[in-house]
């Protein structure tokens, strides 16, 4: 864990809501410090770049990030890139206007993704699976080339523990994300700083900063899967009776006892052997 932003989270709230009573906004706040401090995702010098889709989620993130940066142990910049899916129904001019009225930086990049993917969707591939993919194709040139070298992505609690889920049931792998990652191509390093922040507190933080929200707008939205929907239901029944299941679960994420799961190559040594430490993920 990096000392000192435990004292940044105390800092005052965003302009937005200053004035309001703003306990829950000091609570995300916390949580994202708490995640930036335990998994070292900003470091002296960084130059991070928002993802703002114009969802809640990437709303919170990037003004959490913007608060902290006020009274954090290190300096780092704080920018935001939209890219434009394509859509007429995508209102990138609520996005530019806020962020312009708030001074916070903002880049827009026309990607014509909609338009790509009418032309090269496959039966039996997810229109929304694939748009993502797209995106972060451009999303990290346009990072590398700009000298960004921190992207910022806002998964939030309920993402890690879904796809942890998903990937356990539908492809039979203990798998999930990560809240500091490096990029396949080797270019560029992912953050996640809501790792510890629940869906329903960025609900709850994007209204208080009443953030334009703003969907993609194209004709294939709502159709991410009903796998990510199936896990979201069966969450929210098992939490009925384990109140706790999300945050055990984002647990267990980190705690890994690699000799009591199958053998694998570089675990084989320690089966036989005995252990040596146990193995903490993050």
């Amino acid at each position: 864990m990096i000392s000192g932003w435990g004292e940044a989270m105390e800092g005052r709230a965003a302009p937005r809501i200053h004035s309001m009573k703003d306990f829950h906004w000091k609570r995300v706040t916390r949580l994202v410090g708490k995640a930036i401090g335990d998994f070292g995702l900003i470091e002296e010098g960084d130059r991070v770049l928002v993802a703002l889709s114009g969802g809640k989620d990437s709303w919170t993130l990037l003004y959490a990030l913007r608060d902290l940066q006020r009274k954090a142990p290190v300096a780092y910049e704080v920018a935001a890139v939209t890219i434009h899916p394509g859509s007429e129904g995508f209102y990138i001019a609520g996005i530019r206007e806020r962020l312009r009225q708030d001074g916070i930086p903002h880049r827009i990049i026309d990607g014509n993704i909609l338009e790509v993917v009418n032309e090269n969707l496959t039966p039996g591939t997810n229109p929304c699976s694939f748009c993502s993919r797209l995106r972060r194709g451009i999303l990290y040139s346009f990072a590398a080339a700009e000298g960004w070298n921190k992207i910022a992505l806002g998964h939030h609690l309920d993402d890690f523990v879904e796809t942890l889920l998903l990937n356990l049931f539908f492809n039979g792998a203990i798998k999930g994300m990560s809240p500091l990652l490096l990029s396949d191509d080797g270019r560029n390093r992912i953050i996640r700083p809501l790792v510890y922040v629940k869906e329903d507190m960025t609900r709850q933080a994007a209204g208080l900063l009443k953030a334009p929200i703003v969907g993609c707008g194209c004709t294939y939205q709502g159709m991410s899967g009903s796998r990510r929907s199936w896990a979201k239901s069966l969450l929210a029944r098992i939490e009925l009776e384990v109140p706790s299941v999300k945050t055990n679960l984002l647990a267990a994420m980190g705690r890994v006892h690699l000799r009591h799961l199958l053998a694998v190559d570089d675990v084989c040594e320690e089966r036989v052997h005995g252990p040596r430490t146990e193995h903490r993920l993050g």
